[in-house]
């Protein structure tokens, strides 16, 4: 029998009525007691560990809501190009790579992520003839920061079979030089897949469980305890990605808890998982299977989130639609009636209005089944309205606000980006809202949303009075986002995101005051401590 645990003296964040309480105590992986030090203290036997938190403030684990935690492992192998600020800065990176590659996890592909234009001194895309200058001896692959674009040079436009007599997929573009049909390199939706699926993937379950293992000991460094995956789309055969979640849980290495939101964009596919006897629920809780995952449009920065009205910055521009209307219904019907919950990407405000028709037709006003948007972030209160009218849970990313802020405006003009990244008037409105970070796009340390729900502001604290401001959350809303609103979306909301009896024993323990501390600084928070079912399985080496 496992000894039991008592922590007191601290300043627990209890998220069950804004409480604060003392202390607590933990038998096997759950919570028995949570109270004051005299309570708490008053349960220690013999045997029990005790620890004085000495004034310390502890938060239920966090649970990211959206991530993709097999392609953040994956992109610690890729050449980080996050850090660029121009075109010469890609060709230098890219070049020293080269320089110093060894064994490739690609294959002869060069493989990058994480340029952004919109922080260049000039906004200028990479084209193809641009990489061919950096090398044509490998193919380039280079994933702007919102994975919905990318840029390839012309050997990897020949190995994808990508030239001028070429046709734009399906919810896709590629675009091409002025005056002239030939690709440029530039690859919009589905159309960076006709490069992309030319990447080698990993093959092997023992691959897919080193990667994961990785990714989840940098997780829990920042007191995630639960992780709300997408990870089918790193693999060619998403049956592995299943099979080794259940073989690290088996072997006692699954250090954190696991919900997997399944990407499946075809009918045939999804047809294969339902076969195979699998439905949203299934599992423990170390590893659980959860919604059915849907791309139905792209991202803002790319400018492919589709749009009621033209782009502001590209006014023959509404965005793509990846679905006809008729094939994405057809898709999250036949999912809903095989037991699986709905979560589906969706950036702008005409990709929402024709997915919340789509779950008003299928599910209707009073479902049960808690569909979810996932980003939602062009919106407008009739949007809003109708979210909670059909009990749909936004699936947001306050980490993007930071980064994004300085672009909204320039996209969609000043009117919209009013009722834009709107959480305020979503909670107001009484819309469940789950937090999460869409991990690699964005750090998942969860204080950077935190830090971007609470003061609406870059990371160099500007606007000084916080963007579009009346939208601000408290920190209990913030913090909420990560435990009681994530947990909320996958109906684990009786177990997880409290500190509570009865719940496991998920929680961090912070070296900072965050209620002492200004606002600003609360992206600078640091997790001393992360704890999942009552065992440490990180605690930060002080030096």
């Amino acid at each position: 029998m496992q000894r039991r645990k008592i922590f007191y003296n601290g300043k627990v964040m209890t998220m069950k009525n804004d409480k604060i309480e003392e202390a607590f105590a933990i038998e096997g992986d759950r919570f028995i007691k949570v109270g004051s030090n005299e309570e708490i203290l008053a349960l220690k036997d013999n045997d029990a560990l005790v620890e004085n938190l000495k004034g310390k403030y502890v938060l239920p684990g966090f649970n990211d809501s959206h991530m993709h935690l097999l392609s953040y492992g994956l992109s610690t192998k890729k050449v980080d190009l996050r850090y660029c600020k121009s075109l010469q800065d890609i060709a230098l990176t890219i070049s020293k790579y080269i320089e110093n590659l060894e064994d490739n996890y690609f294959g002869e592909w060069i493989v990058g992520h994480g340029w952004n234009e919109e922080n260049f001194h000039q906004p200028i895309l990479p084209t193809a003839d641009f990489l061919d200058t950096i090398t044509t001896d490998y193919p380039i692959y280079i994933s702007r920061a919102c994975y919905h674009l990318c840029a390839v040079n012309s050997r990897g436009l020949e190995i994808g079979g990508i030239n001028e007599e070429s046709q734009d997929p399906q919810g896709g573009k590629i675009d091409r030089y002025p005056k002239s049909n030939r690709p440029n390199g530039i690859l919009r939706e589905a159309a960076l897949w006709l490069a992309y699926e030319k990447i080698p993937m990993i093959t092997e379950v023992s691959q897919i469980k080193k990667v994961i293992e990785s990714a989840v000991e940098d997780a829990l460094k920042f007191g995630l305890t639960t992780i709300q995956t997408e990870d089918f789309g790193q693999v060619e055969d998403f049956l592995k990605v299943i099979t080794a979640y259940q073989q690290l849980e088996m072997e006692g290495k699954l250090k954190l808890r696991i919900n997997l939101q399944m990407l499946l964009q075809e009918k045939e596919k999804l047809q294969r998982l339902v076969d195979l006897g699998f439905e949203s629920g299934m599992g423990s809780n170390w590893f659980k299977l959860g919604p059915l995952k849907v791309l139905a449009d792209g991202s803002l920065g790319g400018r492919t989130a589709a749009l009621l009205e033209p782009y502001e910055d590209d006014s023959n521009n509404k965005g793509i639609l990846i679905y006809e209307y008729d094939k994405l219904k057809e898709l999250l019907l036949y999912a809903t009636k095989h037991t699986l919950q709905l979560a589906v990407h969706a950036i702008g405000d005409r990709t929402m209005e024709q997915l919340l028709t789509i779950y008003e037709e299928i599910l209707g006003e009073n479902n049960d089944k808690r569909p979810r948007i996932i980003h939602c972030q062009i919106t407008n209160k009739e949007i809003i309205e109708k979210m909670n009218n059909l009990k749909v849970v936004a699936d947001i990313q306050p980490g993007f606000l930071p980064t994004d802020l300085n672009m909204v405006e320039a996209r969609v003009g000043k009117k919209r980006a009013k009722e834009s990244y709107a959480w305020k008037t979503m909670l107001k409105a009484g819309v469940k809202v789950a937090g999460g970070s869409d991990c690699p796009i964005e750090s998942f340390n969860p204080f950077l949303g935190i830090y971007g729900g609470v003061t609406r502001k870059d990371y160099e604290g500007k606007p000084e009075e916080g963007w579009n401001q009346e939208e601000c959350l408290t920190l209990e809303e913030a913090i909420g986002l990560y435990t009681t609103g994530s947990s909320y979306a996958t109906f684990e909301e009786d177990i997880k995101g409290k500190i509570q009896e009865g719940y496991l024993a998920d929680f961090a323990i912070l070296k900072d005051d965050i209620y002492a501390i200004p606002s600003e600084s609360l992206k600078d928070v640091t997790v001393l401590e992360t704890y999942v079912g009552g065992e440490c399985k990180y605690k930060k080496i002080e030096t």
